[in-house]
């Protein structure tokens, strides 16, 4: 396995499980014990291999380009000559390894791929600027964030490709186009017209840098599970004003382990200011406690059966085994997506209780919390008209 770390999105969004993708911060060198970043082939195939030279010990990963899913390598270096073998996702040894077998260090490097008795010729050379400069990789957030991706990230970044599935949709005077990644179905929308221009550029760069972001995980969740991936992102309750853009993700996914995962969270965005909302961006500081209160007494209030300990009702309803009428489910940490109606909470649930994730009823209208928001912010969020 490479070597790795982990960037987390809660920046961005507030998870159940946050979702992680792995990004390794080695650069290329000539020098030993740095990394070296190769593209080429087996036989006819376009692959792309990294690997690090750490005295006799020799680590990396390869993947092929029309699947970006990565193949761990462990291997030696001794006299210039290089074998590396396909390992597990712990750098283990595995029944029936691939083999790479090659002369290094070379401008360009010539040698063999075998497995199960079948061999391949391998060619390689190393990676150039056009393969890992694609513009997505300047993408100011994914720079904010990635700020040393590796070689091959940005050989991924730049093989992020997308098409169109759906028609123009129309929310509130806003034109949205969704798309979907073609090697990982991963979707997300684009504004199309209908905002000042500056903000729809803004606006586009973070929903592109989000897209990537999914795009990378799902391709890690594949690469470094036994199992492989099972990794769905969805996203729904879409609202947008010349303000504001917020709207829920769904993203299930299951990359080994004891048991899949599932989140339900929300993204808000603020085109004013160029960065993603938390609750303490609107609410006046000083006040969380109250609104706390409010949100739950308001719940309550207004869905009493589910907020009741001791409920008796004869009719089965899978809300009644959500517990909802804990407190610490309704802080002001509570993940948030900010509609036309008002505030929709989605509260946290273990992945065994995924079904209690969005409940619908969960809405808080802005009247009822006026006092509580930042003036500034309140005419905002009365513009999410439907």
């Amino acid at each position: 396995m490479s070597t790795l770390t982990t960037l987390s999105l809660k920046s961005f969004s507030k998870r159940t499980v946050l979702l992680l993708f792995f990004l390794s911060i080695l650069c290329f060198s000539k020098i030993y014990g740095q990394t070296h970043s190769f593209s080429g082939t087996i036989g006819k195939y376009p692959i792309y291999l990294q690997m690090v030279v750490d005295g006799g010990r020799v680590s990396g990963y390869y993947f092929y380009k029309n699947k970006l899913i990565d193949i761990s390598l462990e291997g030696t270096s001794k006299s210039g000559q290089v074998t590396l073998k396909s390992s597990d996702e712990y750098g283990q040894d595995i029944s029936d390894p691939e083999t790479f077998k090659f002369k290094w260090p070379n401008k360009t490097i010539q040698g063999t791929w075998s497995q199960k008795g079948k061999s391949l010729p391998l060619k390689l050379a190393a990676l150039t600027s056009k393969e890992t400069g694609s513009p997505k990789c300047s993408n100011p957030y994914f720079k904010k964030e990635v700020y040393a991706a590796s070689d091959l990230t940005k050989v991924k970044v730049g093989l992020f490709k997308l098409k169109e599935i759906s028609t123009v949709q129309t929310i509130n005077h806003v034109k949205i186009r969704h798309f979907e990644e073609t090697n990982t179905k991963i979707t997300l929308f684009r504004i199309d017209s209908g905002l000042v221009a500056d903000r729809q550029k803004d606006a586009n760069l973070y929903l592109e840098f989000l897209q990537i972001s999914e795009y990378l995980s799902s391709l890690e969740c594949a690469s470094y599970s036994t199992y492989g991936s099972d990794y769905s992102y969805s996203v729904s309750d879409i609202n947008i004003s010349n303000d504001l853009i917020s709207f829920s993700v769904f993203a299930a996914y299951y990359c080994g382990g004891a048991h899949p995962e599932e989140s339900n969270y929300g993204i808000s965005y603020d085109l004013t200011k160029h960065q993603p909302i938390k609750s303490s961006d609107f609410l006046i500081p000083g006040k969380e406690s109250i609104y706390e209160e409010r949100v739950y007494a308001y719940l309550a209030k207004n869905n009493p059966k589910y907020f009741s300990e001791n409920n008796e009702s004869e009719e089965y309803d899978v809300n009644m085994d959500c517990q909802y009428f804990q407190r610490e489910l309704w802080t002001a940490d509570c993940d948030f997506v900010l509609t036309s109606d008002g505030i929709k909470l989605l509260p946290s649930f273990a992945h065994y209780a995924a079904p209690c994730l969005e409940p619908e009823w969960a809405v808080i209208p802005y009247s009822e919390l006026k006092d509580l928001i930042k003036p500034e912010y309140y005419g905002k969020l009365n513009q999410l008209k439907p």
